[in-house]
């Protein structure tokens, strides 16, 4: 009995310490593994992303918009629009008064 005993303590003992061990090698892979991952974003985001003394060579694209001129031709477009509505509001009042 006092075997079983111990027996069973010991046990108990070295499954605790294989728990924590397992603990700590399951903490150091994600460790590694993190570090691992940062230096693979690291080095792929500086092929990508320029901040600072490099971005003079960095080719820009040429979108200027003059939203002057947008809104003028916006505004020239909405009263042809309207002089068309009315136009045709005007023939059909006129088609419907023939018909009369």
């Amino acid at each position: 009995m006092e075997k079983d005993a111990i027996k069973n303590s010991t046990d108990e003992v070295l499954e605790a310490r294989k728990a924590r061990r397992d603990l700590k090698i399951e903490l150091i892979s994600f460790f590694v593994l993190g570090i691992l991952l940062g230096i693979t974003l690291k080095s792929e985001a500086v092929k990508k992303i320029t901040i600072g003394y490099n971005d003079y060579k960095v080719k820009t694209a040429i979108d200027d918009y003059n939203v002057s001129q947008l809104k003028a031709d916006m505004i020239e477009q909405a009263q042809k629009e309207a002089m068309e509505e009315q136009e045709t509001t005007e023939t059909e009042q006129n088609v419907e008064e023939a018909q009369e």
